[in-house]
């Protein structure tokens, strides 16, 4: 993946690991996408605050079968000390690229009365990952071996407020960035040139039925474009599929040669569309 963002050809498929404990799915499911050409699987870090098999697990059963990986590493459940020591474990079972966030409230998952934990800010973590590849924690004190993460963060492009906080985590040590899921081209064209001293990946999103799409539209931080949403308001489920993989392959071609990379939501089972959207990302 580090290699394909070098590159600016990087195309990142993000997935979820089980909600129990047979992996059987996840691997056959993993195993197919992976023949499209897509150069990393982003394991998430129990989004929505729903409890799932831990991302370091799914991680490493991928890196077993020569699939490499962009492990979601968030803050908000782990304190400190257990921040610190997932670091190292995921490095251990072979993890070295990282998407750095704070995670989803728990308050809105599985069981809402959670404690939120808050040891760490999002710039710091980013910090610590960096310094653990120097050989020291944020304390100084010496780590051996050291580490060699590649460390991504997140960034709403919709947000003036949110670009501000981008630019401190790159600051902070970030290697790329990813952001929301882009709907149109115009509403990313100028976030672009902000941020060409780091690599840039834009997220991307298609859907196979209007009710997929509009469980979507509601997910807490989506911010789709009014005009997207008019233009999908009452259709069939065969008229949102070819509207929104159409509308991403555009997305695609026409910016493919701006950024460093494209990463697909979760949501996406399409076999066939990752594999039209890797031939464009790569294609000359």
């Amino acid at each position: 993946m580090r290699e394909a963002l070098e590159k600016s050809k990087g195309v990142i498929l993000e997935v979820l690991t089980p909600r129990g404990s047979n992996l059987r799915k996840f691997l056959e499911f993993t195993e197919k996408m992976w023949k499209t050409g897509i150069d990393a699987f982003s394991v998430t870090d129990m989004p929505l605050g729903k409890v799932r098999m831990a991302p370091w697990a799914g991680a490493h059963f991928l890196l077993e079968r020569d699939m490499d990986v962009l492990m979601h590493f968030t803050r908000t459940t782990r304190n400190m000390i257990r921040i610190q020591s997932d670091l190292l474990g995921s490095y251990a079972l072979g993890v070295k690229n990282l998407l750095i966030l704070s995670g989803d409230d728990p308050k809105h998952g599985d069981y809402p009365n959670t404690t939120r934990v808050n040891d760490i800010s999002i710039t710091d973590l980013i910090k610590l990952a960096k310094s653990l590849n120097n050989g020291k924690d944020l304390g100084g004190r010496a780590i051996k071996p050291s580490t060699d993460f590649y460390v991504g963060a997140v960034f709403n492009h919709r947000d003036n407020i949110d670009l501000v906080k981008a630019k401190e985590k790159v600051r902070a040590g970030a290697d790329f960035l990813v952001s929301q899921p882009v709907f149109d081209v115009k509403e990313v064209e100028n976030v672009i040139y902000e941020f060409n001293e780091v690599k840039l990946v834009l997220s991307v999103v298609f859907f196979k039925s209007e009710k997929q799409f509009r469980i979507f539209s509601q997910v807490p931080g989506v911010n789709i474009p009014k005009r997207y949403l008019e233009d999908l308001e009452n259709k069939s489920d065969e008229y949102v599929r070819d509207y929104t993989l159409s509308r991403v392959l555009e997305i695609v071609d026409e910016l493919k040669g701006k950024v460093d990379g494209f990463y697909v939501v979760g949501i996406v089972r399409d076999i066939e569309g990752v594999r039209r959207l890797v031939e464009i990302a790569k294609g000359g």
